[in-house]
């Protein structure tokens, strides 16, 4: 589990953003907390199972991006599109809209917001009971799949305390999953781990990459942005600054901004 390039598993299809039909699209997207703009009309989009890195500098507006597509923190303008769901920021979104939304996307975060009186095994149900009405039995025997895939099914009856850090952001991956999200949103969820530790979560991710699974991934992990992503979103002062194929942005970035912040990265 220390290899995390997807060449040992190429894709025979690598989705094309400009001429696929978007599975989410952000148009003009903004995000002002009072006076401050964290978001400055932000427009993108992406393809079913492609996937995304997002890298810059911190403060750049990366994290606040992935809240606004999830809806944690509602953008103050633009339009966000996630299949065939819209919403404009002008109009507040309704219940059964946010439900829809949820339904379509998956989130891991930095802390794994596990609940520490369950265990690992009703920490990966609870929400498939909740939102799909999945039975008890249904949801568990989808639970026991998913922390068999991670590695972690002797783990399904112990606490979160129990088990370490990269289990614990390997659960919570599981417990996203569970909920069949069409897009996976991963918020630095190697940044609280330890180096050797945090390979274990990528070499999931990685593996999810390689099934096609969409997956945008606000990371500080340069060499999984370069080696694993389909594309590479560069973000300073809470715009866009360069995008495009992983590899070419990561070693010919045209732009100063991107060029400055690749070599302080490498250079520290």
């Amino acid at each position: 589990m220390t290899s995390i390039s997807r060449s040992e598993f190429p894709r025979l299809v690598t989705p094309d953003p400009q001429t696929a039909r978007p599975i989410l699209k952000l148009e003009g997207l903004g995000k002002r907390f009072g006076d401050i703009q964290i978001l400055k009309s932000i427009d993108f989009q992406m393809a079913s199972g492609e996937v995304v890195a997002i890298i810059g500098p911190s403060g750049s507006g990366k994290s606040t991006l992935l809240r606004c597509i999830n809806q944690l923190e509602p953008p103050t303008e633009g339009i966000l599109t996630v299949g065939n769901l819209s919403l404009d920021a002008r109009v507040s979104a309704t219940k059964d809209q946010l439900a829809q939304l949820n339904r379509k996307l998956g989130m891991v975060f930095q802390s794994f917001n596990l609940f520490p009186h369950l265990t690992v095994l009703e920490n990966v149900s609870l929400a498939q009971c909740r939102v799909l009405k999945r039975s008890k039995v249904e949801a568990d025997e989808r639970s026991m799949m998913l922390l068999e895939r991670v590695g972690l099914a002797s783990k399904a009856h112990m606490y979160p305390s129990r088990c370490s850090g990269g289990q614990q952001q390997r659960i919570a991956i599981s417990r996203a999953l569970a909920l069949d999200p069409e897009i996976m949103l991963f918020d630095e969820p190697t940044s609280a781990l330890d180096p050797e530790v945090g390979l274990e979560v990528l070499a999931v991710m990685r593996e999810l990459a390689d099934e096609g699974m969409t997956m945008i991934v606000v990371t500080h992990e340069m060499h999984f942005a370069e080696s694993v992503s389909d594309r590479v979103v560069v973000m300073a002062d809470g715009v866009i600054v360069e995008e495009g194929r992983s590899e070419e942005v990561m070693r010919n970035p045209s732009h100063p901004r991107v060029q400055k912040f690749l070599t302080a990265v490498r250079d520290r």
